[in-house]
């Protein structure tokens, strides 16, 4: 089966698709320029791309939207070619692996976890689909396997240091020591606080929940975020202030609500979580019991 001919037959309606053989022609070079040690078949080439535009309106035309040798990788290594995973582990992931040791995580549980996460890429899921084939090829491979290596690295590190005493700093204890107010707020609602702010979080939705984890347990900056959710990097940065303000502004609300604050000690209250906000969010999104 030709190039075209496979990526017309994922199309829902191939007859009205205006004729792909330039761009699939430009493609399939580029990445067997880019990964020249591999033989992915054109059918299976193809057969991917088409696969991930199908839904499109000018699926031609979001053949642009695809990085298409990172594409080419992904089915070589789907095809169990021992060639293709070598140059995942040397190329993306090793690039993975050394962003991660940057941010100060452990080494150890940086190595673990790209060893552990690029043994289950070809392992099927619920749907009998293995997981790299849910990689869509719209943003960077390497920024795609960050979010699952990162998660799972820090999952190791924590696994790693709970000998550490439960007695060790709470969630209030940081940044705060300096400004009598706050010293005053964190010893009278410590407590209260450690609710309300479990409550706030549970009223968020499971796409601020995500950004949030994405963000502060994974490490990912606007420009990543705004590449995983296909939005643009001003529009990320917005979702995160938004969704800073509106935790924060329900912790408040909560807070008042229980203790009867009046609006003066409910504006140093939110001073307060502000202070203290992505602290606080790392370790409850972490599942830690000291937030």
């Amino acid at each position: 089966m030709t190039l075209v001919d496979a990526f017309l037959a994922q199309l829902r309606e191939p007859g009205r698709v205006s004729d792909p053989s330039r761009v699939l022609t430009g493609m399939w070079t580029a990445a067997r320029e880019q990964w020249p040690e591999l033989a992915v078949s054109e059918a299976a080439y193809a057969g991917c791309l088409g696969a991930r535009v199908a839904g499109e309106a000018a699926p031609v035309a979001a053949l642009g939207g695809l990085r298409g040798a990172d594409l080419y990788l992904v089915c070589g290594c789907l095809a169990g070619d021992p060639r293709a995973f070598r140059a995942l582990e040397a190329g993306p992931l090793q690039r993975v692996r050394g962003k991660l040791q940057r941010t100060g995580l452990p080494a150890e549980a940086v190595a673990d976890a790209c060893q552990r996460i690029a043994q289950h890429l070809l392992v099927a899921g619920p749907d009998g689909t293995p997981r790299l084939a849910s990689y869509a090829g719209r943003g960077d491979l390497a920024g795609w396997l960050y979010v699952a290596v990162a998660r799972e690295a820090r999952r190791l590190a924590q696994r790693d240091a709970r000998h550490v005493p439960a007695s060790g700093p709470d969630l209030m204890d940081e940044t705060i020591g300096a400004d009598p107010e706050l010293a005053h707020l964190k010893g009278t609602y410590r407590e209260a606080f450690r609710g309300c702010f479990h409550a706030a979080v549970a009223e968020l939705g499971e796409r601020e929940r995500n950004l949030l984890r994405q963000h502060l347990l994974d490490g990912l900056g606007i420009d990543q975020l705004a590449s995983l959710h296909k939005i643009h990097r001003a529009t990320a940065a917005r979702w995160l202030t938004r969704v800073r303000e509106e935790l924060a502004r329900r912790t408040r609300a909560l807070l008042a609500a229980q203790l009867g604050l009046g609006d003066r000690e409910s504006d140093s209250v939110l001073r307060l979580i502000r202070s203290q906000l992505d602290l606080s969010l790392t370790r409850a999104l972490g599942g830690r019991e000291g937030v």
